[in-house]
């Protein structure tokens, strides 16, 4: 399992150091553009800065697709026996949700920190301060759903497409409505209406819906592994 994860750290440094080279491109991109001086400025590098945390999830699913495809088949190759390469794809996870975590906080945290101007539209970036538990149980499953396209993808090319897209749909979905929350008052709406009062469960309903979906992906991973062939 050791040699397993070795292998796969090999390309988890790549895509992790991606993700920071392009964090430090948005910062320095708002500094130079006057950002944090002006909270009237808005450019694509604000923009940028605003969705971070849905731009991880997006990078975070292709990671794993490549993870459950091309370093697959590689590994497995090399001679990596398949319950060894699952645990350390478990690992490897654990390694991409720890550092994308700390991104993510460092990110939102930062502006607070640097005394930017407040931007009570970037809702993204405050998304998770209530529940700081919710981006890691995200990125799990945007990992496992990144791993289990692939996997169906290999096998079955149509429907892995169709899922692929599906994904991304959701993904551009959830951000356009969260971002439409952000520069509206729909969300405090929602809170005063007392025939709305109930989407105050959501939040859990929906915390529960993420984990069963994660670990029902981990077993379709495990399961697959174990019958994959090397072409």
């Amino acid at each position: 399992m050791v040699k397993s994860f070795r292998f796969l750290l090999n390309f988890a440094w790549i895509n992790l150091g991606a993700d920071i080279g392009f964090a430090a491109i948005v910062i320095v991109g708002c500094y130079a553009t006057g950002v944090p001086e002006s909270a009237e400025i808005g450019n694509l590098f604000e923009t940028y800065y605003a969705m971070f945390p849905i731009m991880i999830l997006f990078m975070l699913y292709i990671y794993a697709f490549a993870l459950c495809t091309s370093n697959l088949n590689l590994g497995l190759s090399f001679g990596a026996r398949r319950g060894d390469f699952f645990w350390a794809l478990q690992g490897i996870m654990a390694f991409y949700i720890l550092v994308s975590w700390a991104l993510q906080a460092f990110l939102c945290a930062f502006p607070a920190v640097a005394d930017w101007e407040v931007r009570d539209r970037w809702m993204l970036l405050r998304l998770f301060d209530d529940r700081p538990w919710l981006f890691p149980l995200c990125c799990a499953v945007f990992l496992v759903l990144g791993c289990v396209s692939g996997l169906i993808m290999i096998k079955y090319k149509g429907l892995g497409v169709f899922l692929i897209v599906i994904s991304v749909l959701v993904l551009m979905g959830a951000t356009v409505f969260l971002v439409l929350s952000a520069e509206t008052r729909f969300a405090e709406v929602i809170q005063e209406d007392a025939q709305w009062s109930w989407l105050a469960a959501l939040p859990k309903v929906i915390a529960g819906v993420l984990a069963a979906a994660a670990a029902g992906g981990e077993l379709v991973i495990w399961r697959t592994i174990q019958r994959f062939v090397v072409r």
